[in-house]
């Protein structure tokens, strides 16, 4: 009897292996620990570099960032955003505290709109960086060409004073039942 039981026991464990192997697990989405930054800068903030179109466009947005800022991202960039003209969409920058350079943000970030229930009281759009990485997460929906931009979440890091693209998985908060 023993012998059945323990005959059934290896089946079932067999047979639940190979269905785990046979079901991917989801990718894993970038970790801030894996995108470590320098140490945060503590010295003055640098006045802006007008050295490209887009730091002469936008000058006084940046500056007024340079003006009030602190480093917030990637231990030494001032993260500013401003809206693009229409309802629920924003557009940015970072920008080096210590050098002035400002690099503007991988893509316009809009609302995801309609909101399920549960994310009502949220403007449905997300931008989500931490002082001590150089992973950049946008959340919304996203002017992009490395996505289908609706309702998606999108990971960047910062390198080389350059934003570049790692991937991108749903976000998961539109309402697809309401048009």
């Amino acid at each position: 009897m023993k012998t059945k039981t323990r005959f059934a026991l290896l089946a079932l464990l067999c047979s639940a292996a190979a269905t785990a192997q046979m079901t991917p697990a989801p990718p894993a989405v970038p970790q801030f620990k894996d995108y470590p930054a320098d140490a945060p800068y503590t010295g003055k903030n640098h006045p802006l570099v007008l050295d490209s179109d887009f730091s002469r466009s936008y000058r006084t947005r940046l500056r007024e960032a340079i003006a009030s800022g602190k480093p917030s991202f990637a231990g030494r960039y001032i993260v500013t955003r401003w809206g693009c003209g229409t309802g629920g969409c924003n557009v940015g920058a970072v920008i080096d505290a210590s050098t002035g350079h400002a690099v503007s943000m991988p893509n316009a970030l809009m609302s995801v709109y309609p909101l399920k229930p549960q994310y009502e009281k949220e403007d449905g759009q997300e931008l989500i960086y931490k002082l001590s990485s150089r992973l950049l997460v946008q959340a919304g929906d996203i002017d992009s060409s490395n996505s289908s931009g609706k309702d998606a979440m999108e990971f960047y890091e910062l390198r080389d004073g350059e934003f570049r693209f790692i991937r991108s998985v749903p976000y998961g908060r539109a309402d697809r039942t309401k048009p």
